[in-house]
């Protein structure tokens, strides 16, 4: 039985009540997780609405540094506050860094095919970021959001970039991206919008359950008390 989880819901512009009707949207759907991208913490009727719809509510913040420099400075404050730092690359120099850092949990690229076609997930960056077990991150309201021919020239873009995270062994993630009802999709829907690239169904599938719920307890455990690094743990001795 899978469990899904988007891992990226943005803030609405309808505020608390659009949310509201978002997060009980993502339960119909069929998610049991969800991360929002906020660097507020979210009020107490949305925790409480989330427990009741039995989601699990995962804290999230994305970053869009202007330099390496200040991405760097960036993940110093943020690091130990989220569950989950994702970083929106908009230069080469920005995500060579992000794909090396450990602290980064999800690379995003631009939307726009012009733009992602100069800043892209390329051999490179999928190589650090197999060394740093970043995972690299599809969403799915950048191609809703294009017409026809830009969105067939960023699906083109995506699947060299899905070949290069699977050569190098680099974990995808699919998310909705979504700041609206309109722009949510349910689970299978968010794993068939790669069919065009040569993901399959399974494969797709897992990018919306088993990947999303792999990062997150990794991070979970990153941030639980007594971790070192991946693999190592500081347990208490017995006192006997």
């Amino acid at each position: 039985m899978r469990k899904f989880t988007d891992l990226h819901l943005r803030w609405p512009t309808g505020g608390v009540d659009e949310f509201s009707s978002m997060l009980s949207l993502a339960a119909e759907m069929g998610y049991s997780g969800v991360a929002v991208a906020s660097e507020r913490v979210l009020p107490e009727p949305l925790r409480g609405l989330c427990s009741e719809l039995g989601l699990d509510l995962i804290s999230r913040v994305d970053l869009r540094p202007r330099s390496a420099g200040e991405l760097t400075d960036r993940l110093r404050r943020v690091r130990r506050r989220f569950e989950l730092v994702a970083v929106d690359c908009r230069s080469k120099a920005v995500a060579r860094q992000a794909a090396k850092d450990r602290r980064v949990d999800l690379l995003d690229f631009p939307a726009s095919p012009s733009a992602r076609a100069r800043v892209w997930f390329d051999r490179q960056e999928a190589t650090l970021a197999s060394g740093a077990n970043c995972a690299y991150e599809i969403n799915a309201s950048d191609l809703l959001g294009l017409g026809p021919a830009a969105c067939a020239g960023l699906l083109s873009i995506v699947g060299r970039e899905v070949e290069n995270a699977r050569r190098r062994g680099v974990p995808v993630v699919v998310s909705s991206g979504a700041d609206s009802l309109l722009l949510m999709r349910e689970p299978r829907g968010l794993a068939a919008l790669l069919d065009p690239v040569g993901v399959g169904a399974r494969e797709g599938l897992d990018m919306v359950s088993r990947v999303p719920a792999g990062v997150v307890e990794a991070n979970r455990s990153k941030l639980s008390a007594g971790f070192i690094e991946p693999g190592v743990r500081l347990v208490e001795g017995d006192d006997r």
